[in-house]
C-alpha cells in the first residue's frame, strides 16, 4: 500500500515537473546606470521554470540589437576563494551562470561587460512573474591571481512575457515574425 502510495506521488511529481519545464521568456527595461550603459533597451531572458518557483536562465538576449549570451552553470570556486560570499558588495545568494564566450555573441557580452577578462559570469535575483530582476557581471581579473572582480550591478524592472510560438522554443535570433502565421496553423 505505502509502495503504492509513494509511486503515485512520484507520478505526480513528475507530471508537475514536465508541466513547468516549458521554456519560457520574460523582457526587463534597464533601471540602474549599469544596465542603461550596457544594455540600452534592456534585456529579455529565456529561461526554464524550477520546480519551487525561480527559473534557470539559458540565455540572455539585448532586447534592441540582436545580441545573444548563452549560459552555461557557474561554479563560486571560479570567482576566486569563497566565491560570491567574498566578495563585498555583491549578492551572496545568487544563482551564478558562466557566459559561454565560444556560442552566438557570448565574446561581445564579456567585452561589453568586463574589457580585459576572458571569462564572464553573470548572477541573477530569482526569475518570476512581475518580479524585478538583478544581474551582476564579473570578469576574471588578471592582476589578481584566481579572483574574480565584480563588473557591474544590472537592476532592471519586469516588462512582460513573450509568448513563445508552438511547443518548441524558437531561436531567438530568428526573425520568425515575418510569417505571422505559426507552422502548427492552417487557413
Amino acid at each position: 500500500m505505502k509502495r503504492a502510495i509513494w509511486g503515485g506521488l512520484a507520478l505526480a511529481l513528475l507530471a508537475v515537473g514536465a508541466a513547468r519545464a516549458e521554456t519560457r521568456m520574460f523582457s526587463y527595461d534597464p533601471i540602474s546606470q549599469d544596465a542603461k550603459r550596457l544594455t540600452g533597451a534592456g534585456v529579455t531572458v529565456l529561461f526554464k521554470p524550477g520546480l519551487l518557483g525561480g527559473g534557470r536562465p539559458l540565455k540572455v538576449l539585448a532586447t534592441g540589437v540582436p545580441a545573444e549570451a548563452r549560459l552555461k552553470d557557474g561554479r563560486a570556486r571560479d570567482l576566486g576563494p569563497g566565491g560570491l560570499k567574498a566578495m563585498s558588495g555583491v549578492d551572496d545568494d545568487a544563482a551564478l551562470y558562466e557566459v559561454d564566450a565560444k556560442a552566438a555573441q557570448g565574446k561581445i557580452y564579456l567585452r561589453a561587460f568586463c574589457p580585459g577578462s576572458t571569462r564572464l559570469w553573470l548572477s541573477f535575483s530569482t526569475i518570476a512573474v512581475r518580479r524585478d530582476l538583478r544581474i551582476q557581471a564579473f570578469g576574471d581579473d588578471p592582476s589578481a591571481e584566481g579572483r574574480a572582480r565584480l563588473c557591474g550591478t544590472l537592476d532592471f524592472s519586469y516588462r512582460g512575457e513573450w509568448r513563445l510560438p508552438g511547443r518548441d522554443a524558437p531561436d531567438p535570433m530568428e526573425d520568425w515574425t515575418a510569417n505571422p502565421q505559426h507552422p502548427e496553423i492552417s487557413n
